[in-house]
């Protein structure tokens, strides 16, 4: 039996595609010290042999927070005490922040990171 040219390839396609996939969160695996939930779920577009994965930033789930500090809660430029303070929010502000912390600090915006210990949870809402 013999398959059709056009059956052939898009095959040797789906493999190729496969394969850079499987190549590519090797990678990130390999550079990053393990694979994130958004990068094991990032939707891949494939296109020929190639395969674009959506950036992990892109699929950060972002969920609504109560501040928890009786002083306020500091912004900071980046994830630790050791970053400028940008801004602050006051006791019992609702904020959207990321999910995932890193070093203990909730991501806010572009260069804008808070505490998570002072960060609560609203599970009336539901994340993004």
């Amino acid at each position: 039996m013999t398959v059709p040219a056009a059956r052939r390839t898009m095959s040797l396609r789906r493999a190729a595609a496969r394969a850079a996939a499987v190549a590519a969160l090797s990678a990130a695996a390999f550079l990053g010290g393990g694979l994130t939930a958004q990068a094991a779920a990032a939707p891949a577009r494939t296109m020929g042999a190639a395969v674009e994965l959506a950036p992990a930033g892109a699929l950060a789930a972002k969920c609504y927070y109560r501040v928890n500090a009786s002083g306020g809660l500091l912004i900071r430029s980046g994830p630790g005490t050791g970053y400028s303070v940008v801004g602050s929010y006051a006791n019992g502000s609702t904020i959207l922040a990321s999910a995932s912390t890193t070093n203990g600090f909730r991501n806010v915006g572009t260069n804008r990171w808070v505490s998570s210990a002072y960060t609560v949870r609203i599970t009336s809402y539901p994340c993004e």
